[in-house]
């Protein structure tokens, strides 16, 4: 069988969608959680990598050291043609690995909101499974540069690089494509403090997420199938 290592960085940052499609596809998503310590699981046991979310930020390999191991794996996964995925923070530990400034956005970009791809975003025989305007999933107080390896293929009205490709195998998204209601649920009772103290309303928040999400659910599953396909 084959088999995808999915790095998750907190209890509540799950590959949700992801998890369904690769079972669907029949490939094991093996979860190591990162944040708890312990050696990494070596590449070569996988046939892909995915980099999932978190509130860490992607510099700070200081008080995170895992993320540096990551940066690390995900260069060895470029060099040797594994299938690599990103999601919000996975997409700007892609960046930051391949050389590219992740830094710390002028306001958080949190809730529903468009993405628009460009034209190299709606050739892309990958990303273009989404429509060309589509409502994303946004939780990020953090941006990422392009990588002189790099692409951008889509934007959103507060961050110009919403998807990063770099080569054929390995795609970021800076929002979170893997998000499920029930996901998006849980994300947002772990954070209830914060959101209420910003004068936001949980309830609301769960109430446009049933809404909305359901609405990019199979443009989603076809990219992540289209991603799997890559798998050797």
């Amino acid at each position: 069988m084959k088999r995808v290592l999915f790095v998750q960085h907190g209890d509540v940052d799950k590959p949700g969608l992801l998890a369904e499609v690769l079972e669907e596809c029949g490939i094991e998503c093996e979860v190591f959680h990162a944040w708890q310590g312990g050696g990494f699981p070596r590449l070569d046991d996988y046939g892909g990598l995915a980099l999932g979310g978190g509130g860490q930020s992607a510099w700070e390999v200081e008080a995170f050291p895992y993320l540096e191991t990551e940066c690390g794996l995900v260069r060895d996964a470029m060099e040797r043609g594994i299938p690599l995925l990103g999601l919000c923070l996975g997409a700007q530990l892609i960046a930051r690995a391949l050389g590219a400034e992740v830094r710390r956005a002028e306001s958080k970009e949190i809730g529903f909101f468009p993405v628009s791809l460009n034209a190299t975003g709606c050739s892309d025989p990958l990303v273009n499974a989404l429509p060309s305007v589509f409502p994303a999933t946004h939780w990020h107080g953090d941006v990422f540069e392009i990588p002189q390896s790099g692409e951008c293929l889509g934007s959103s009205a507060m961050t110009p690089h919403q998807i990063l490709r770099c080569g054929p195998r390995c795609i970021g998204f800076q929002f979170h494509l893997e998000m499920t209601p029930a996901l998006f649920e849980e994300l947002v009772w772990d954070s209830e403090e914060f959101f209420r103290a910003a004068g936001l309303s949980p309830e609301a928040l769960i109430q446009e997420a049933c809404e909305v999400l359901p609405k990019v659910e199979a443009p989603a599953r076809e990219v992540f199938r289209r991603w799997a396909s890559l798998l050797s």
